[in-house]
């Protein structure tokens, strides 16, 4: 259970929600606890520096101590505060003592008898602090302050009633905790199921799939999106294959079946090994020649441990050599060829590949480009590099071929004339020999309007 990614996730954010809530809630309450101790205390030395104060001022306007002008400050904190004050002159008497002030209104503080309001302040529940009275530098008495060594009930109730607050927020936010961190983390792995079938229905060869993106998760929408472009390119490349096999079947059925009859016939007696059967036989068999070199070019090319012997090269010296080759063709089949290169123009590129790639180029230039058309090869250096255009006025290619010109055996010219199609390797070729460079190669065409080709070779 605690295998799945759902499961983990739900842990979690599960351990990292409650290991929160109760840090921060055990912090509020300590914290709470403390800052509320600190408050007391603060208040009650406010309270007790205040009864000094005024009972220095009372001395320094009577010359006697009497607590006349406190009594109703000292009932009401020993009432309410359970804060209670004994002052002793400097004689050693005892002048006030407000735990045994009378419960009624008088105006005097009672002395040696108890009264309702009576209290033990030697008990354990109280504690004491001492202030000297200082009046014109002179002590004039000691005031002796008791006060709970605990919490008043009022105290342990507010605190009480806070802390069930305090733990009513806890269990609320663990509830919601629950509840969001199940809902988060269902909608993070939501997306990841459907990728997990998908993946699953292409290791048993089902490439008729398609995961729809829609985990809100950009990381899990392009990766269900990748899958999408996974099996388009293994359902495209199983169609590819299919397709060259049964090209390749009818590339080599029709030079052998050729090759086959001529020679039965001649075995048998039907026909003269003449010179003109014999060239038909020639001429076949180099078809099949030309198949396997195309087959060993591609797999050359492509071969990852392919070594180049790079260096500088002149581009107007490479076009030229070109030209001269090409230049009969061209002008057999009625093509204009041009060049347009500048002498100064330098780039680094094996020779022989470089010749190789160009040849593929305008090979297929002048098979897609009619009588009375042109091809044009022009090169131009850049601060990144050189560039070289291929530019023809042939019969161009659809969207859709350009979209798959560079793959293996692909063919726009659905035919299987020699003339035209070919094994449809060509420009393969070319892409594998222009990686290996780690150039670039991009084209451009509009059907009936023509096709450009241009490959970079980088400094």
């Amino acid at each position: 259970m605690f295998r799945t990614l759902h499961s983990k996730l739900l842990t979690f954010f599960l351990a990292l929600s409650l290991g929160g809530i109760l840090l921060v809630g055990v912090a509020i309450y300590f914290g709470v606890q403390e800052t509320f101790h600190d408050y007391l205390m603060n208040k009650r030395e406010s309270q007790i520096t205040q009864i000094v104060t005024e009972l220095e001022k009372e001395f320094n306007t009577e010359g006697e101590i009497s607590g006349e002008a406190i009594w109703m400050m000292l009932h009401h904190y020993g009432f309410q505060e359970q804060l209670y004050f004994q002052v002793v002159n400097n004689n050693g008497e005892l002048v006030i003592d407000s735990s045994q002030m009378d419960g009624g209104m008088g105006h005097r503080m009672m002395m040696g008898r108890a009264s309702m309001g009576s209290v033990n302040l030697e008990s354990a529940m109280f504690e004491q602090t001492e202030h000297h009275l200082i009046v014109n530098g002179e002590q004039v008495g000691v005031v002796k302050a008791f006060f709970p060594s605990t919490f008043l009930q009022g105290d342990v109730d507010f605190l009480s009633q806070f802390n069930k607050y305090l733990l009513g927020a806890v269990i609320i936010m663990i509830i919601l905790s629950l509840i969001l961190s199940f809902i988060f983390s269902k909608r993070l792995t939501r997306g990841l199921k459907g990728i997990t079938n998908a993946t699953g229905a292409l290791r048993n060869h089902q490439l008729d799939i398609k995961v729809k993106p829609d985990s809100s998760v950009t990381e899990i929408d392009e990766l269900a999106r990748g899958i999408n472009e996974l099996a388009f390119s293994l359902k495209e490349g199983e169609r590819l294959r299919k397709q060259f096999t049964s090209d390749l079947a009818h590339e080599l059925r029709t030079p052998l079946t050729t090759l086959r009859s001529q020679l039965e016939s001649i075995q048998d007696g039907i026909f003269e090994p003449t010179t003109e059967r014999l060239d038909q036989c020639h001429s076949e068999l180099m078809r099949l020649v030309r198949l396997v070199n195309e087959m060993e070019e591609l797999h050359a090319a492509e071969n990852p441990r392919l070594r180049l012997e790079l260096e500088q090269l002149n581009a107007a010296d490479m076009v030229k050599s070109l030209y001269d080759r090409f230049f009969p063709v061209f002008k057999e089949h009625g093509i204009q060829f041009i060049v347009n290169v500048k002498k100064d123009a330098y780039f680094t590129a094996d020779r022989d590949r470089f010749i190789q790639i160009m040849t593929n180029l305008l090979n297929n230039a002048l098979k897609f480009t009619e009588t009375g058309g042109n091809v044009q090869v022009m090169a131009e250096q850049t601060k990144d590099g050189t560039y070289f255009s291929i530019i023809d006025s042939g019969i161009g290619m659809t969207e859709e071929e350009l979209n798959q010109i560079f793959e293996r055996f692909y063919r726009g010219e659905k035919s299987r004339n020699r003339k035209t199609g070919g094994l449809g390797i060509g420009l393969s070729i070319v892409k594998a020999l222009m990686d290996a460079h780690h150039g670039q190669i991009k084209v451009t065409s509009k059907r009936n309007q023509g096709t450009t080709v241009t490959i970079f070779f980088p400094h």
